[in-house]
């Protein structure tokens, strides 16, 4: 999206592409009409920045190239040292949106909670660009989201404005999903002060602290799991095959997560039957399973302890069964070795979550 696919992925070579255009030196409509709404609320010149780095505009057909994280970070830092009217950072923040990619904007409008929209930070480097990642840490009764910027040049590594600017775009998306919730309770940046600090707290509406140990979104693990007033469950389950079929996947078969996941969602008595029953359900060696898992970042014991968390929420708040029937449905043994996981993750036992959930607390507190 920032200067790349508007519908699916770009590419980031710089060499000369089928259209014509020199890759990497154009951007797609999509972000430019971002930009342009930013400069305009902010007094920063797009039109002479542009020239300033010999940017045109992709008007072919086809995607617009991959912006190399040099560009990016010279198109940030130009755009706010012209702004006149406040942070240009902020302002893209708050215009940003998935409206050139509709699958990803229905899935973040459609989601269940924001616990689910950890998968949509999780595909910021596919969706957005490849070195912009974040890093997802829940442990109850606290969340942490840690962006960073990836880079082999000092300059570019963990850059300040594009660190502030992921910094405000979740914060935006999280104000968009849940209004009515204080999502981020403090940010914390590696960087000094790029403006007046009250500024800062002033648009995020939390305390800010500077020269951190590591840039840092901080927030309640129990406010993942509050309904959203969008939730569409079909449709947002939808939305999620199109992206990682037609975006994530480029037209091939969901990733061997996303299968584990969609399995153990329609089938919960896997979780019952460990590593060599899902393995059998995905028609893999247990030892494959385990490999493949690690080449993505993931591990079983991790993937079934955060689906079961996610799921024992869910049945919690919004089903009819009672504790015992939902411990069983999600393969513990017995109700105390559920209570003392349960208890882990959300700081909680199931019985006083669902007290909660019922009387309108779960949502909010």
């Amino acid at each position: 999206m920032l200067g790349g696919g508007d519908c699916d992925k770009g590419s980031g070579d710089d060499s000369k592409g089928s259209n014509g255009d020199i890759m990497g030196r154009v951007i797609g409509l999509h972000f430019l009409s971002l930009l342009t709404t930013a400069a305009a609320r902010t007094g920063s010149d797009l039109k002479a920045v542009l020239a300033a780095l010999d940017l045109g505009v992709h008007t072919r057909e086809g995607r617009p190239p991959l912006l190399p994280l040099t560009l990016l970070a010279a198109l940030m830092e130009q755009l706010e040292s012209r702004a006149t009217r406040g942070r240009f950072v902020f302002a893209l923040a708050e215009v940003f949106n998935f409206d050139g990619q509709p699958a990803v904007a229905a899935f973040l409008t459609s989601a269940r909670n924001l616990r689910q929209l950890h998968r949509l930070l999780e595909w910021v480097p596919e969706l957005v660009h490849p070195d912009l990642r974040f890093e997802i840490r829940d442990q109850a009764p606290e969340a942490w989201l840690h962006p960073a910027v990836t880079s082999a040049e000092p300059r570019l590594a963990d850059h300040p404005l594009l660190i502030e600017l992921m910094t405000a775009v979740a914060v935006h998306i999280g104000r968009l999903v849940a209004p009515q919730l204080a999502v981020v309770r403090q940010v914390e940046f590696r960087h000094g002060p790029l403006a007046d600090p009250a500024h800062y707290e002033a648009w995020f509406g939390c305390p800010v602290t500077f020269h951190a140990a590591r840039n840092t979104l901080r927030g309640d693990s129990h406010l993942l799991d509050g309904a959203l007033p969008g939730s569409l469950p079909q449709a947002n389950a939808s939305a999620e095959e199109t992206i990682r079929v037609h975006i994530l996947g480029d037209g091939v078969a969901p990733s061997l997560v996303a299968e584990a996941e969609r399995l153990l969602r329609q089938r919960p008595a896997l979780f019952s039957e460990g590593l060599a029953g899902l393995a059998a359900a995905l028609r893999l060696h247990p030892r494959t399973l385990q490999r493949r898992l690690r080449e993505a970042g993931q591990d079983y014991a991790g993937l079934v302890a955060r689906l079961r968390h996610e799921l024992a929420c869910e049945m919690l708040r919004e089903g009819t069964l009672d504790i015992d029937s939902i411990g069983i449905k999600l393969g513990f043994s017995e109700r105390r070795s559920f209570t003392r996981a349960f208890s882990q993750w959300q700081g909680m036992p199931p019985s006083a979550y669902r007290r909660a959930a019922r009387s309108g607390r779960g949502d909010q507190s």
